[in-house]
């Protein structure tokens, strides 16, 4: 969609010293989105609303007259809409000048960011306040925004208070005003995008008008899926995943499901997200310490109230408590947790939950009261568990790529080669989708293979879409693209049944 689009997002030229970044925009107002969304294939054969159009041009290009970040910065649609050390070293030898890197271009921005961004993939967030810059930050990685429509409705029985009328950020407070998604732009924009660190309004940045924040809304409520599977129906065709299924949602092996009910993040007993204290306080960012991160509730304290990692005084800002993120989405997204301490891979996430900081935390203790028995599994179990999640990751991978495929299938069949430029991002991003799931299959030495059939048709769809891509006809890039959706049809057959997602139209945009 890049040409629908007029923007004048500036760089520094390469070899200038890149000082003082002048503030950028793209001009556009969120009429102007609207009215050129409603010239986009896409909107025009009904496969994405004009609204959902322009909440993503927002989302990915609007930098509301700041540094030149925008939202897909930090979320980028072809790495999972977050932040990880590999994605950052390669965008680092390819454009050291993106705008991710604008702390290290800009003197007046230099505290905007710390070297942990690079090093452990880690922003710097001032969730507390911003009234002690050196001293009160906290550091993060960025949480994806995939399937928000079902994970930040809040639980509180938690004891949160009420706002944040929705659970967004890592320890569920990450908007101003009511805590909504809406509003969270708002606070992103303060924190992320300043020309300089007064980040006074109308100075260092603009704040996103009301129709620009109910646009970007919609878009990111479109994005991942819309349902929930139901864990009790689906089956796995690999035994040691479906038995990890079961030992998922066993309260005497796993207990996972009480937490991540289906695979999601709401609770099992109300079907909301819940905050925790799940001792992942203790394991806390290992580079530039500002304050230790004490979660949730830190805002218009003036002094630390929390032991974050029990090391005798007071360091950090919070209760302690994060809120839940879906597992199902969080499989391709190592390393895990809110400081990226827990991984490489997600047998390593579900290996933490028998580890020292889980056992003695009061979420560990909660479930033990309930069920009268500490939490406890085998090893045999976190890699029946892991397999168990990897299917569905990978499942979830292959459905986003075939939404993609299908779409660009249904604009090359009604618009042929106008805007052809659609289809090829679409069917990059489906590859980009393949190429995920391939990586989530391939499990650890001395492991059974996990779908080896699978993988050999993902490779053959791999082939089939650099073939549309490098297509001189829409003729031939519309019988390659069929072909790509057969492979990836035939691959998502072998996992098994009752798998099902409902898909958003935002997986469409880019």
């Amino acid at each position: 969609m890049a040409t629908a689009f007029i923007t004048s997002c500036a760089e520094p030229e390469p070899g200038s010293d890149a000082e003082d970044v002048e503030a950028v925009s793209s001009g556009l107002t969120a009429q102007d989105r609207l009215n050129l969304c409603a010239q986009d294939p896409r909107v025009i054969a009904g496969l994405v609303s004009a609204q959902v159009c322009a909440g993503a041009d927002i989302f990915f290009r609007e930098t509301f007259e700041g540094n030149g970040r925008s939202c897909g910065t930090c979320h980028p649609v072809a790495n999972n809409f977050t932040l990880d050390v590999p994605f950052i070293d390669a965008l680092a030898a390819s454009n050291p000048l993106d705008p991710l890197f604008v702390a290290d271009l800009d003197p007046a921005l230099a505290e905007l960011e710390t070297p942990d961004l690079r090093a452990l993939g880690l922003i710097r967030e001032n969730v507390d306040g911003f009234e002690d810059l050196p001293n009160k930050f906290v550091l993060r990685g960025v949480p994806h925004t995939l399937s928000m429509s079902l994970t930040i409705a809040p639980d509180l029985a938690d004891g949160s208070t009420n706002p944040p009328v929705h659970r967004t950020g890592w320890s569920g407070d990450g908007a101003p005003g009511n805590g909504s998604l809406r509003e969270f732009l708002t606070g992103a924009v303060t924190q992320h995008y300043p020309t300089d660190l007064g980040r006074q309004p109308g100075v260092a940045f603009r704040l996103p008008t009301a129709q620009e924040l109910d646009l970007t809304e919609a878009f990111q409520l479109s994005l991942g899926r819309t349902n929930e599977l139901n864990l009790q129906q689906v089956n796995l065709s690999d035994p040691e995943a479906n038995d990890g299924r079961l030992a998922f949602m066993d309260p005497a092996r796993g207990r996972c499901n009480v937490c991540h009910f289906n695979g999601g993040a709401n609770h099992q007993s109300t079907g909301h997200n819940r905050n925790f204290d799940t001792g992942t306080r203790k394991a806390p960012a290992t580079g530039s310490i500002g304050a230790f991160d004490g979660g949730f509730g830190g805002q218009n304290l003036a002094t630390p109230n929390i032991d974050v990692v029990d090391a005798g005084f007071l360091n950090g800002f919070g209760d302690g408590k994060f809120n839940t993120p879906p597992v199902i989405e969080a499989v391709d997204n190592p390393p895990f947790f809110h400081t990226n301490a827990f991984g490489p891979t997600i047998e390593g996430a579900v290996a933490f939950y028998i580890g020292p900081q889980f056992s003695a935390s009061p979420a560990a203790a909660e479930l033990t009261a309930q069920f009268g028995t500490p939490i406890s599994f085998t090893g045999d179990d976190i890699n029946k568990m892991g397999r168990f999640l990897r299917v569905l990751s990978a499942a979830f991978n292959l459905d986003i790529a075939k939404q993609r495929l299908q779409a660009a299938q249904t604009l090359v069949n009604q618009f042929h080669n106008t805007r052809a430029d659609i289809q090829l991002g679409l069917m990059d991003l489906a590859r980009v989708e393949i190429d995920d799931a391939l990586e989530v299959l391939a499990v650890g030495a001395g492991a059974t293979p996990l779908h080896s059939v699978a993988q050999t048709r993902l490779q053959e769809a791999k082939s089939e879409i650099a073939a549309g891509l490098a297509a001189t006809t829409w003729s031939q890039r519309q019988s390659r693209i069929s072909t790509a959706i057969s492979r990836v049809q035939n691959a998502r057959d072998q996992f098994g049944s009752n798998i099902t997602f409902q898909l958003g139209q935002g997986n469409l945009m880019y």
